[in-house]
């Protein structure tokens, strides 16, 4: 189990660096110290792979965003989660996310199931931390998308103060809201 974890581990380094779009079985051994074969043994295929390293990267990325969010004495949790993510060294992960998602719409057979195990975990970190509410999936729906776009808005044109701004009209919005009193 330590030599599958440490090819984990290498094989997560390697898709941060070099992405998934392209990705070969040989080189990635090669680069990581292993064999094709040795891979196929620990990960059963290529797609075992992939689904064990994506799931590494969003367990750590989930972990980091929940200790900051337990450590901060912030009230804002959009604030924090915005912070952590225009913070650079977590940008290879976001590109990584957000290839995920852009190869599942381009091939749902082999990457669907990825970007749908990440929406789900993401809507459901994101939903405990909202209030209780009969609307609060919806909410918890909506600021992931704001969060998504304005990362991957972030991501493509790098202006953090425009971004930035837009994610503070969007809590301002949030907080003039009134709550929806329908019942689902």
């Amino acid at each position: 189990m330590q030599r599958k974890d440490e090819l984990c581990d290498k094989a997560l380094e390697y898709f941060l660096e070099h992405g998934l779009a392209d990705l070969s079985l040989r080189p990635l051994a090669a680069e990581i110290g292993s064999s094709s074969r040795l891979l196929i043994y620990h990960f059963e295929s290529k797609e075992g792979l992939i689904t064990t390293v994506m799931d590494e990267a969003r367990l750590r990325v989930q972990q980091s965003l929940a200790a900051l969010m337990s450590e901060s004495d912030q009230t804002d949790g959009l604030t924090t989660v915005w912070r952590w993510a225009t913070h650079p060294q977590n940008s290879p992960y976001l590109r990584l996310f957000f290839e995920v998602q852009m190869l599942a719409l381009q091939n749902p057979t082999d990457y669907a199931r990825h970007a749908e195990r990440s929406s789900s975990s993401w809507l459901d970190l994101i939903e405990s931390a909202l209030p209780p509410s009969a609307d609060r999936r919806a909410k918890a729906t909506l600021c992931g998308a704001v969060i998504d776009g304005l990362i991957l808005e972030y991501l493509s044109s790098g202006d953090l103060d425009r971004t930035t701004e837009a994610l503070d009209i969007f809590r301002r919005m949030l907080k003039a809201s009134k709550p929806d009193k329908r019942k689902y």
